[in-house]
């Protein structure tokens, strides 16, 4: 049994309580108890996007694995059991970089040459282990997330690889796998392609050239074809120019640098050109449809600088293509086959060369010419110099605009020609939005940005040339290439190797020890593998089969698939999200889950963007450190919508501690009221005390079961933000502000009345039921006061039942009277602040007017409750405010009031008198003494404090379970001097001796 006691101290100390839940949760094997959870409505499977393991958790990260926390601990509650394992993404260029920067690799050929492939896979390894223990700890443990970590699926270890193995050999055998020869993406420092889906992850501004380059017509000396680009080093490899058919085109007579030149400009866009470059004379001569300038040959602007282009004698002339828009430029676009898709294709309708200049590292090679050897981005610069040496370019300017960019390193891609691995995906393109069209998508406003991207699919490109990932399973048969073998197993792939490295699965299913295997079939003596890894996005996308070891655990997962949940951010729609589809659609033929929640970034509190470089990212280790895992969580569930950015502040976490402190302090009044009584919660019941119930009482009832009505309905819609704010609604403004504040009068009375058990008996279930529903948001703080308050409940409060909604005790009517109330109180209080009066100091008199007639009655039936809680003597529910100079009116939502601002002496005694008591109290809590303590009040000091004493001694004692008098009496505990409005008192307090 655990031995941690759960005291209820007169502070909340987030990091103490969370370190004392910790060991409870881990000597009791809570966690585990909670997991193994039988529950009667079935089981939810939650499949867990897995995060990558190549650095510490974010705030990004805790903000959304906070939702996954708070959804989970929502479906056991209702009585589900849950699928909960944990996932980690180890294996791709997110963890080679990392590795890259730790052993100084500045380009790939580094890792083979210089370091040696097998120490790289083993420190890619090694960096694995590292950060695991993190996501371990601050990623889960520590942020009160129970996923399944001992059982978490990994996508390095082998019989997950051979998932996606199996998964290949099954789109081959459909015939979905395919060599091809296409433009692609490229990183030139990674050094590998990326998928459309990476691609679109890494977009960024950048400002780039702008030029208007002056290609010179073919046997029409002074005559140009004007083209506009932003990558100039594209031109090397140009072989032709596209305009729009349906476009109108002119023939411009332009004088520049007083030299006359025709250009051959799209008529819509040619003012605008013209303007850019400065030429303000000119003339139309010509006017044709795009169509009618097909054929119209050039002479290429490099033709002795890039002598290749020399024997493109089928090339270099104006081609016509619908996918030439007129929205900027000059209305001639310049096709470089080798750069883009759309040229590419132009080109192959057309038989045109497709020359590439470029190497994978972004290095031009010999078919560059005079570029041979410089980087991509280095030719543009030098294209440029040229142009202006020849003479053709019309204009040089710059463009800000958004430009791909590698998805983990940041550098500007390039589109290149190469042979990659592809799966016909686009095939697929209709069975996927059908299947797509039955999952929910929250926000139904994020659907179309889904839709929309699966409707649109292309090919997906699978193979890397990297090091650190699943070896692509695709054999080439050395004799005969045009043969292909697929392996989809580890077992396959030893039964048909003729040699294989002495290592043990775990290696042998990376490279370079995949590599050293040599496999044999009756049809080919030796198979040599693609030199590829494959997309590391085809890793986490198999994991609604891979997680679980399908292939070996059919019943498992047979039980799990489609699984009920997935959430990720709004980026993972083209990725994760559309991993996961592709690759179970294109396997199984149907959506691997049912329901998905996209959820926002976040940003720091200026709305920038976090990165390591510009030092503002927050990390999760800090955040549990300085607030602690609770304040976090309720920030992060409670300050947005799940689907929108969120930027982050920590300045404004103080706010959500103090919404716990103020939960820890109402649980210790109860607490300690109640074991001053000796109630017992066990023997009573909410039926047994609601025929004697006041209205507040009823209220606070009705109020709870509302708001858990609500809690309730928002989580299940995934408006968590939603709920979480109905839960601190709850705390602070009912039960706290609202319930507590009523019944104070009534539970300092001596003794035990059926009026103070009622009370005691609305106070214990309310706050039972609050501390239940609230774990799912906070679940260390309502764990400790869960056991340091409740009575006979379960092990945990996270074992225990979601709490049962008494709708037949919602009263709506007596809600809106007390909204009322609660209204007018605020407003008679923000009247004192702005005349410098404290609410301790009674007023006579305030006139309410309430806007709805029906509520008007019924807090007309409060009026005691309002005066108590806004210290006002007389409450005159009135349908018209009679405000005189003695008054101040305030309007509100509800209600309009006039609050009497005049303090006559005997409101100015009774004033006195409660200030007095304040400071009795105070110096009650200073000097430890006990709740029912009876004390002695020694006061002595100015004569008008004395004469208020005097006349209010009954109050006071009453209010301070103490016997005043003005000469001492014994040895005090405690002596103070205070300052009440100006006047000099001094308090001495000791305990009452009989």
């Amino acid at each position: 049994m655990s031995t941690i006691d759960f005291q209820l101290g007169p502070r909340y100390d987030p990091l103490k309580v969370e370190e004392v839940v910790l060991r409870f949760w881990s000597e009791r094997g809570i966690p585990e108890k909670w997991r193994r959870f039988n529950g009667d409505k079935g089981l939810f499977a939650f499949l867990e996007g897995p995060p990558t393991t190549n650095g510490f958790p974010h705030v990004g990260h805790v903000r959304g694995r906070t939702y996954k926390d708070i959804v989970l601990r929502y479906q056991r509650l209702k009585g589900y059991s849950l699928w909960v394992q944990a996932g980690w993404d180890e294996q791709g260029l997110p963890v080679e970089i990392e590795v890259e920067r730790k052993l100084g690799v500045k380009v790939k050929k580094d890792i083979f040459e210089r370091i040696g492939a097998e120490r790289f896979s083993e420190e890619c390894n090694s960096l694995v282990d590292h950060y695991l223990r993190y996501w371990v700890e601050d990623g889960t443990r520590r942020l009160g997330l129970w996923l399944d970590v001992d059982n978490a699926y990994e996508t390095r270890r082998p019989h997950y690889i051979e998932h996606v193995w199996a998964f290949i050999k099954s789109v081959h055998e459909k015939g979905l796998l395919t060599e091809d020869y296409r433009v692609l993406p490229f990183c030139p420092r990674c050094e590998t392609a990326l998928s459309d889906a990476e691609v679109d992850q890494g977009y960024e501004d950048r400002e780039d050239p702008s030029i208007f380059v002056k290609f010179p017509v073919e046997g029409a000396e002074g005559t140009y074809l004007v083209i506009w680009t932003t990558t100039p080093w594209t031109l090397v490899d140009n072989e032709a120019v596209a305009v729009n058919p349906d476009a109108d085109y002119v023939l411009v007579r332009v004088k520049v640098n007083g030299k006359v030149e025709n250009w051959w400009l799209a008529e819509k866009l040619m003012q605008g050109v013209l303007g850019l470059i400065g030429v303000k004379d000119y003339e139309v001569v010509r006017r044709v449809k795009g169509r009618e300038l097909e054929g119209v040959r050039y002479i290429h602007v490099f033709l002795n600088e890039v002598p290749v282009h020399k024997s493109h004698g089928n090339a270099h002339y104006v081609i016509a293509e619908q996918f030439v828009t007129l929205e900027e430029g000059s209305g001639l676009v310049h096709i470089a086959p080798a750069h883009g898709p759309e040229d590419f294709e132009a080109a192959k309708r057309r038989n045109l060369p497709v020359t590439n200049s470029v190497e994978i590292n972004g290095v031009f090679n010999n078919n560059g010419g005079v570029f041979n050897g410089m980087y991509w981005l280095d030719v543009s610069q030098r294209v440029i110099e040229e142009l202006r040496r020849k003479g053709l370019l019309a204009h040089h300017g710059k463009v800000i605009h958004r430009y791909p960019h590698c998805w983990r390193c940041g550098t500007p891609l390039i589109y290149r020609t190469d042979r990659q691995w592809f799966i016909r995906i686009s095939t697929l393109r209709g069975k996927m939005v059908e299947e797509l069209s039955k999952v929910k998508i929250t926000p139904q406003s994020l659907r179309n940005r889904f839709d929309d991207w699966v409707a649109n699919i292309k090919d997906w490109v699978i193979s890397r040339s990297r090091v650190w990932g699943t070896p692509l399973p695709v054999w080439r048969c050395r004799d005969d290439p045009g043969k292909v073998l697929v392996v989809g197993s580890i077992e396959e792939l030893k039964k048909l190797a003729v040699e294989l490295p002495n290592v043990p699965d775990e290696k042998l299913v990376h490279r370079p020890w995949i590599d050293m295997v040599k496999l044999r079939t009756p049809d080919c003596n030796e198979w040599v593998r693609e030199p590829f890894v494959c997309d590391v996005w085809l890793d986490s996308g198999v994991a609604w089969i891979a997680g679980v070891d399908g292939l070996r655990n059919r019943e498992l997962w047979g039980r799990l698939y489609p699984f009920d949940w997935v959430t990720e951010a709004v980026d993972q729609t083209r990725g994760w999200f559309y991993s996961l589809l592709a690759t179970s659609v294109a396997w199984m033929g149907k959506a691997p889950y049912k329901s998905i929640l996209i959820t926002g970034h976040v940003v720091d509190k200026f709305g920038q963007k976090m990165s390591k470089s510009k030092g503002n990212v927050i990390w999760a280790r800090d955040l549990f450190s300085r607030f602690g895992a609770d304040v976090t969580r309720l920030y992060l569930a409670s300050k947005a919508a799940p689907w929108e950015t969120l930027p982050v502040n920590p300045d404004e976490f103080t706010g959500y501690r103090n919404i716990l402190t103020v939960l820890w302090n109402s649980v210790r009044f109860a607490d300690m009221y109640m074991r001053l009584d000796n109630y017992d919660p066990t023997r009573h019941s909410i039926d047994e005390v609601l025929p004697r119930a006041r209205s507040e009482d009823r209220w606070m009832l009705s109020r709870y079961f509302s708001r858990l009505i609500r809690i309730t309905q928002y989580l299940d819609e995934f408006r968590i933000h939603e709920a979480a704010r109905e839960w601190i609604n709850l705390v602070v403004d009912d039960i706290s502000h609202g319930y507590i504040r009523l019944i104070r009068r009534r539970v300092w009375v001596e003794g035990g009345d059926e009026d103070k058990v009622t009370a005691y008996t609305v106070l214990y279930n309310v706050l039972r039921g609050t501390l239940i529903i609230g774990s799912v948001f906070v679940p260390f703080i309502t764990e400790y006061l869960y056991k340091a308050f409740v009575r006979g409940g379960e092990e945990s409060v996270h074992l225990a039942p979601i709490p049962e909604v008494r709708r037949d005790l919602v009263d709506e009517k007596l809600e809106k009277a007390y909204d009322a109330v609660f209204e007018a109180v605020s407003l008679s209080a923000a009247i004192r602040n702005n005349l410098g009066i404290k609410l301790r100091w009674p007023l006579s008199d305030m006139q309410v007017r309430v806007k709805d007639p029906e509520a008007a009655s019924l807090v007309n039936s409060l009026i005691d409750q309002l005066s108590y809680l806004s210290n006002v003597k007389q409450i005159n529910v009135t349908s018209e405010l009679k405000c005189d100079d003695n008054h101040v009116k305030a309007e509100g939502v509800l209600v309009d009031v006039c609050l009497n601002k005049v303090i006559n002496e005997n409101l100015y005694y009774e004033a006195m008198a409660r200030e007095v008591v304040r400071r009795v109290q105070v110096m009650r809590s200073k000097a430890n003494l006990d709740l029912e303590e009876r004390i002695m009040v020694y006061i002595t000091g100015d004569d008008e404090v004395k004469r208020a004493v005097e006349r209010m001694r009954d109050f006071i004692e009453r209010e301070t379970r103490g016997l005043v008098t003005f000469s001492e009496v014994g040895k005090p505990l405690l002596t103070m001097d205070w300052d009440i409005e100006d006047k000099r008192i001094k308090i001495s307090i000791g305990r009452l001796t009989q």
